[in-house]
């Protein structure tokens, strides 16, 4: 499935500037892609007008065009739109760019194989850890991270990045993040405090952990991987039913993780 994961949140496309959308044909289709690809899910003509802060004719006059090139696909029975095979190729392209190619392709499905569950690889983009790569895991637990969605900074992935960035640049990230959390979840008490207390802990044990968010039956992990300057790079998070692996921190699972993740920074240039 590629959206309602528990680790998963739809993200929050940015207004058009006024100066980007009178200067440039090309930056407004780029927004408008933007749009699409942090929220994750097919939108809706009207929806996708409303986040770029433009008419629905002139909306749909630039979707039309990058349908054509391919860079959004129209789905045909509902009419909405998501990101399309161009943009996806641009972003493997960059991705073989920032993560050792065909080495983060073998250690993700050799990850999935040996786990049976999903993985996905996460880097760091404007709207927060935004999944670059996904390897489907064993049909049990088949769950899919469409590419382009952005995570929370309270999942597994997202405190792995609270973990190694600076927290100057993750802090409004993690506000929106943390009141996002608190009102769409009936009883939470998510604080920023809190989140940042755990990173410390997070750092020690080298991997981050979350059960049963959004979805009392999931577990995800969470690891870094490094370049070989030893800079922190990405985020390498495996999910998947909570009954069918170990859930333990040092159980098998995590460890298999913390290797893998361990030899993508290996492969990883600075």
């Amino acid at each position: 499935m590629s959206t309602g994961l528990p680790n998963s949140r739809q993200g929050r496309p940015a207004r058009l500037s006024a100066g980007a959308a009178g200067n440039s044909t090309a930056l407004v289709g780029l927004e408008l892609l933007k749009a699409i690809a942090k929220a994750g899910r097919l939108m809706p003509l009207t929806e996708i007008a409303g986040a770029a802060g433009m008419s629905a004719s002139r909306t749909h006059r630039y979707l039309s065009s990058l349908r054509h090139a391919g860079f959004v696909r129209q789905d045909p029975d509902t009419g909405r739109y998501e990101i399309g095979p161009a943009t996806i190729d641009i972003a493997v392209a960059a991705m073989k760019s920032l993560d050792g190619g065909q080495n983060t392709v073998d250690a993700m499905r050799e990850l999935t194989h040996r786990t049976g569950l999903c993985s996905y690889l996460c880097v760091w983009g404007s709207n927060g850890p935004t999944v670059i790569r996904d390897e489907m895991g064993d049909v049990r637990t088949a769950a899919r991270m469409r590419i382009g969605s952005n995570l929370s900074l309270l999942t597994a992935t997202g405190k792995i990045f609270l973990a190694w960035l600076p927290e100057e640049l993750t802090r409004d990230t993690l506000k929106r993040d943390v009141d996002d959390w608190n009102r769409e979840s009936p009883g939470a008490s998510a604080t920023v405090e809190e989140s940042l207390r755990q990173r410390g802990r997070v750092r020690k044990s080298g991997v981050a952990k979350t059960q049963g968010m959004r979805n009392p039956a999931w577990t995800a992990f969470s690891a870094p991987v490094f370049d070989r300057a030893g800079a922190f790079r990405m985020a390498l998070t495996v999910i998947g039913v909570s009954s069918l692996f170990d859930t333990r921190l040092n159980g098998p699972v995590a460890s298999q993780l913390k290797a893998s993740a361990g030899r993508l920074s290996l492969s990883v240039m600075a």
